[in-house]
């Protein structure tokens, strides 16, 4: 799949952040694409996994109101202003960017990791991966009101009561709207999702976080048996997480005799004040507060405690709780904390939010700490296995697809002309084998005296739909326009025999080709693998395929960089047609040249810009380019001076620029190649070659360039035609 991805993905941060980076990576490692939005001053995943092949960061940073924001958030009322407005332009440009993207890279679906889908990409399934569902900690702040009160004091109390309320309206609430699906981490969150906010229950489904087993894993040696309990408490210290009740119950359970000494781990949040419920502790010795701990040190802390506790209310899922289990730990969780889906025989469930209730499950933990950690690692392992998670995200990703799925009804059809290549076929057929869309029909190009291809389409005729059709007309052309008399299909594809196809290459082209109604066409990067070297340290261009209004037409698609854009000619070694558009047009029959004919891509280019058509071009779609020899005349394209070769070539530049132009553009291409022209068949200003490049043959190059050019000008402007058309009858005697 290809995946737009947003939302909060860190190695270093929080339980959530983390699990979504174990995520991102391990979706980029099953084979998905992932495209990233987000501003680097949120949400940075590069240092996690930029190196992958298959990732994309897309910066969306709202640079002004980002900056204005991070000097005046300090400030009272202004501050706050500033967040609101920088929040807002950064979700539109979220969106706008997402929307821009999507039209040329045709994702599958836009997956928000730990939040919710702010807004609708038209034509793209939203599925949310989110914390939990929204305002529980709101709800916590409404229902703790007298405890905030008397922590912060009533100012601080009525402020953050006032947010609450805010939050928990219609201003403040997300617009669960814009999410097609939901994935939250327990049936606690899909219940409140159900009830409270009245989500379907078939939107809805229930997946934990992944946790790294290998980071997070019992001690190798059993520490010895001690004479006090070990609690450890892990996470921010809110209301809703519920320290009160942890402290109620460890002070009861120390009143009734237990040796039982407890870690706090985690920093006061965002309501002042609750440091204040460890300073009144009335067994401080029994206390230890650890303010901040860096996250590589979790694993050790968790495997120097005997029971980790998180008595939350509305809990969607604990992170801590499960890193707990992966270290063979026991734990205590509240009676609205979503973990009691993923618990052992030795985990406790709180029937109630009482201090005594908690005093009991302390005790009886400590009766039973003897007890193997396996079933609590065994948990983990069937839970939260990041395999397994990714597994069952990706099959929830998959069942929202057919939203934005190709559908399986559309024929695609091949076109490979060929000549003895049997080497360079066998690789091409191997690589459209293992395409994840299958062709409907193959159609290959076989000369009468090629007895060496036959040999290779029977090899293949019992697993691909392959058929030889006798090549007729003069070289590469005439062999396709043979093959194109054959296809029936929806869109048709054409391919060099010596190029290597991914395999999700048709999937990607004819999604590119739905995402508008105006697009014919879709092509990627052909990666040639000539000159190796110097190939890889060529610089990437964005001006590919164009046809500019003062006549210069850029081909370097082998250096196309950037994201998927339009173009208006794409290189013929790999491309995707719909089949109306090349039936109706077909491949130009006037050109010259016994082999490769070069430049019947433009005449197409041309002729779809006439009808004000469109093609993609995807530089992130790379083919595996081998170049082999031809058995023709034109060797130019190999760095070898040939001069009739050169001659075609000015030929069919000029040829197809008057025959199929349109408008000032047809005037100023032939203009263009007369005055600049290119260094294989130089214009006018490049007479600089005889006095720079005098080894470069530019005499040679001159002729043949100026022979072609004006053959083409005699032949185009000796016809009186109509419609800018030149007659068939013509066109076929220009041809060699």
């Amino acid at each position: 799949m290809k995946i737009a991805v947003c939302g909060y993905v860190s190695a270093q941060e929080g339980s959530v952040a983390s699990a979504n980076a174990l995520l991102l990576r391990s979706l980029l490692n099953a084979g998905h694409a992932v495209d990233f939005f987000s501003k680097p001053s949120f949400v940075d995943p590069r240092p996690c996994v930029g190196e992958h092949e298959r990732f994309r960061f897309i910066s969306t940073d709202n640079v002004a109101p980002d900056r204005f924001r991070a000097k005046v958030q300090h400030l009272p009322v202004l501050g706050f202003l500033a967040c609101r407005f920088d929040c807002a332009t950064y979700t539109r440009l979220l969106l706008k960017t997402i929307r821009h993207e999507h039209r040329s890279r045709r994702y599958d679906l836009c997956l928000w990791l730990g939040d919710y889908a702010p807004g609708r990409i038209p034509n793209l399934p939203a599925v949310s991966f989110a914390q939990g569902p929204p305002g529980t900690d709101a709800r916590s702040i409404v229902s703790r009101f007298a405890e905030i009160k008397r922590l912060a004091g009533l100012g601080k109390a009525a402020q953050w009561l006032a947010l609450a309320r805010l939050r928990l309206s219609s201003l403040g609430l997300p617009q669960l709207k814009h999410s097609d699906h939901i994935i939250v981490g327990s049936r606690q969150s899909q219940q409140t999702l159900h009830e409270i906010y009245g989500i379907p229950g078939d939107h809805i489904s229930t997946l934990p976080y992944p946790i790294d087993l290998a980071m997070f894993q019992p001690a190798a040696t059993p520490r010895g048996k001690s004479s006090e309990l070990r609690l450890l408490w892990l996470g921010r210290i809110i209301p809703r997480k519920r320290l009160d009740l942890f402290l109620g119950g460890l002070e009861c359970a120390i009143r009734r005799g237990l040796h039982v000494k407890a870690t706090i781990v985690g920093g006061t949040g965002f309501v002042p004040g609750y440091d204040k419920l460890i300073d009144a502790f009335p067994f401080p010795d029994r206390l230890r507060w650890i303010k901040n701990l860096p996250r590589k040190e979790v694993p050790e802390l968790l495997r120097q405690h005997d029971v980790l506790a998180q008595p939350s209310d509305e809990e969607n899922f604990g992170s801590s709780v499960a890193e707990a289990q992966a270290c063979g730990l026991p734990v205590i969780v509240g009676h609205t904390n979503g973990n009691a889906d993923y618990l052992c025989e030795r985990d406790i469930h709180l029937a109630d939010d009482q201090p005594e209730t908690f005093a009991d499950a302390l005790a009886q933990i400590a009766a039973t700490t003897s007890a193997t950690s396996a079933a609590s690692h065994a948990v983990a392992e069937k839970h939260f296995d990041l395999a397994r998670v990714t597994t069952q995200l990706t099959n929830i990703l998959h069942r929202m697809q057919p939203q934005a799925s190709v559908p399986t009804m559309e024929s695609i059809d091949i076109i490979i002309p060929t000549l003895k290549r049997p080497d360079d076929l066998r690789r091409c057929l191997q690589a459209v084998k293992a395409q994840d869309l299958p062709a409907t029909n193959i159609w290959i190009g076989v000369r009468a005296d090629d007895d060496l291809t036959p040999v290779v389409i029977a090899e293949f005729a019992s697993s691909l739909p392959v058929n030889a059709v006798e090549a007729r007309g003069v070289g590469v052309v005439g062999s396709m326009n043979s093959c194109l008399a054959q296809c029936r299909a929806d869109h048709i594809a054409l391919l060099d025999d010596d190029v290597e196809i991914p395999p999700h290459w048709l999937r990607s082209m004819l999604n590119h080709i739905r995402s508008r109604g105006d697009l014919v066409a879709a092509g990627g990067r052909d990666m040639l693998m000539d000159y190796p070297e110097m190939r890889q340290s060529e610089p990437l261009v964005q001006d590919v395929g164009n046809i500019h209004w003062f006549g210069r037409v850029t081909g370097g698609h082998h250096r196309g960089g950037g994201t998927a854009r339009c173009v208006q000619v794409l290189r013929g070694s790999n491309c995707l047609f719909k089949g109306d558009f090349l039936r109706r047009c077909g491949f130009e029959a006037g050109l010259r040249g016994k082999g490769a004919q070069v430049n019947w891509e433009l005449a197409l280019g041309l002729q779809a810009r006439s009808q004000n058509l469109r093609m993609i071009f995807d530089p992130t779609v790379r083919i595996i380019h081998n170049v082999a020899p031809r058995h023709d005349g034109d060797t130019v394209h190999r760095g070898i001076f040939n001069f009739e070769g050169t001659s075609d070539i000015a030929y069919n530049e000029t040829f197809v620029a008057l025959k199929h132009g349109r408008g000032l553009v047809r005037w100023m291409i032939p203009l263009w190649q007369f005055a600049i022209g290119s260094h294989v068949c130089p214009g006018l200003l490049r007479a600089v070659d005889f006095i720079l490049r005098p080894n470069s043959m530019p005499r040679q190059r001159f002729a043949a360039t100026w022979a072609g050019r004006m053959a083409a000008l005699r032949f185009c402007l000796g016809y009186k035609h109509e419609g800018d058309a030149l007659p068939k009858s013509a066109i076929t005697a220009s041809a060699r």
